[in-house]
């Protein structure tokens, strides 16, 4: 089986803002996305940060008395976010998120080009989704053995139905019966 990359669970493409932007026009642009959150990049393009709904909340909105059309990026955003490269296993991506504490992670691709954010519940539906292939693989391949309820000899049986009854047949009865 192979491994789920991070890459493949990548829901929410990175909005970019700049650090000199407003709280008000953040706002605006992650509700017109439909995102929690936005990758704070300078003129360089390069990451100096992540905002999320819940700095906006914590921060300014909770904090009362500031004006977000007056409160910048830079003096709200989470500095130095947690990232993980596409590549990496979702496996890592979970492990990586228990060891920090956090919900969410900022997806770079090698030279750290931000591609889009991956979160705890993105995770868990890749895992529930693996977990089900695998589910159905083992049933496919799990043999049973038994008496064969036609001849009774003892070997490999398959599940077949006759008139309308289940019954469990040896290859060579099953063969026989042309099922």
């Amino acid at each position: 089986m192979a491994e789920i990359t991070v890459g493949q669970v990548v829901k929410r493409k990175a909005v970019l803002v700049r650090p000199d932007d407003t709280i008000h026009k953040v706002a605006r642009i992650l509700a017109r996305n439909k995102v929690g959150s936005a990758v704070v990049v300078d003129e360089n393009e390069e990451i100096v940060g992540i905002i999320t709904d819940r700095d906006i909340l914590d921060k300014v909105v909770a904090k009362g008395g500031k004006d977000p059309k007056k409160v910048l990026v830079k003096d709200v955003m989470t500095t130095k976010p947690v990232t993980i490269e596409d590549d990496y296993t979702i496996q890592d991506a979970i492990d990586k998120m228990m060891d920090k504490g956090i919900r969410r992670l900022l997806v770079t691709r090698v030279g750290g080009k931000p591609i889009g954010f991956v979160t705890a519940a993105d995770l868990l539906a890749a895992l529930n989704s693996m977990n089900s292939e695998e589910e159905e693989e083992i049933e496919e391949e799990t043999e049973v053995y038994g008496i064969c309820e036609i001849c009774g000899q003892y070997g490999p049986l398959y599940k077949v139905y006759i008139e309308g009854q289940e019954k469990w047949v040896c290859e060579s009865c099953k063969d026989e019966l042309n099922l």
